[in-house]
């Protein structure tokens, strides 16, 4: 019963997600809610920029909905959403959702947004959910004590805000998004004891993705907006402290991390840019990893593909983990880091060459006109 559960409630959110896009698209177009063109942005026409409304919906919808409705025809007593214990993991989503909502109509400060984030963050991990011990090989597990609530606010406000800066392009968040998901409900359903509410929330999120993405894909038809780059991000980093990663270490998160590997080291590589240019963190620039493979001359599809194939090979590591012997993760973990930060550096290096020649290239052409 509790597979049917899962199941039931992503193609729920899958037929919602469908079904609600048109419309959103519909009311979009009425009202002129529009994502404008501008310098810092790739696509050129109005396109409407409420999809994070109908993945919402969707999320929230299915796993409310369905779980009841088992229980109510088939007497199953089934766990579901509205346990007392998971109020407050739905009331920070929501706060994120109706945050992202708010920035998509009036864009907000930067500090105003990182302080409702951190805010939304500290109710999930007062609730208990919470990164609580580091455990390293041959040495055993350290007990963070206090430190664990902001190390785990840090997780969930910076996983929150990789997701926001990675949608850029289309296609882009929702299938890194789509991958991450459908991983972790994969992770919670080989746990020794499989994690069913962690397992609905995944597939919930994955089908909600997934019916978006048909409206979203290049050229994209509606993007998801912040309402909807927030709150995938807020989901994406809470899912392991609720169950997926079958543990509260530090360790732990070394599922997530490396499946969601290809927004951190895009994010981290932004921070450290705009720090030594010292800019804003906050402020916006074309130098994302989507931004390489467009001025290396990749179509856009072609840069979904390459991402995307990163993004399962990523999520196969992620599950096989899980699986493999207690020691085996950590090393494996951090070879496939190594192997993905190498990837970037050379790709950062050819860029930087092509820049060098085009550069060289005008200057021979402004002599010859001189």
């Amino acid at each position: 019963m509790e597979l049917i559960l899962i199941f039931l409630t992503g193609i729920f959110a899958l037929i919602f997600s469908l079904a609600s896009m048109p419309f959103i698209i519909h009311i979009s177009h009425k009202f002129n809610w529009y994502d404008r063109p501008g310098k810092r942005k790739i696509h050129k026409e109005l396109i409407p920029r409420l999809g994070g409304v109908g993945i919402f919906l969707a999320f929230f919808l299915s796993i409310i909905i369905m779980p009841i409705i088992l229980n109510l025809f088939f007497d199953s007593k089934l766990p579901h959403f509205l346990d007392l214990k998971y109020i407050s993991i739905f009331i920070s989503f929501s706060l994120i959702y109706f945050l992202g909502l708010l920035d998509d109509f009036y864009d907000l400060r930067a500090i105003f947004k990182l302080f409702i984030q951190i805010f939304a963050a500290a109710i999930v991990t007062i609730s208990g959910f919470v990164v609580t011990t580091i455990s390293l090989p041959y040495v055993g597990e350290i007990n963070l004590g206090i430190l664990k609530y902001p190390i785990t606010i840090l997780w969930i406000v910076g996983i929150t805000n990789a997701l926001n800066l990675v949608d850029g392009m289309d296609g882009l968040c929702g299938g890194i998004t789509a991958f991450a998901a459908l991983s972790m409900g994969v992770i919670s359903l080989i746990q020794p004891n499989m994690q069913v509410l962690p397992a609905v929330m995944a597939f919930a999120l994955f089908g909600a993705v997934i019916g978006f993405l048909k409206y979203n894909f290049p050229p994209a038809k509606i993007f998801m907006g912040d309402s909807g780059s927030l709150f995938l991000g807020f989901i994406l980093a809470v899912l392991p402290l609720v169950g997926i990663s079958g543990a509260a270490s530090v360790t732990s998160l070394l599922v997530p991390i490396t499946i969601l590997m290809v927004p951190i080291i895009d994010t981290t590589a932004a921070i450290i840019r705009r720090v030594k240019l010292k800019k804003s963190i906050a402020s916006p620039d074309k130098e994302h990893i989507h931004h390489k493979l467009l001025a290396l001359g990749l179509s856009e599809k072609k840069i979904l593909f390459v991402i995307y194939m990163i993004c399962a090979y990523l999520s196969t590591i992620a599950i096989t983990t899980v699986i493999l012997p207690k020691e085996i993760p950590v090393y494996l973990t951090l070879i496939v880091w190594l192997g993905l930060l190498f990837g970037y550096g050379l790709l950062n290096l050819i860029q930087s060459k092509k820049r060098q020649v085009q550069k060289t290239e005008e200057e021979k052409k402004k002599k010859f006109i001189l």
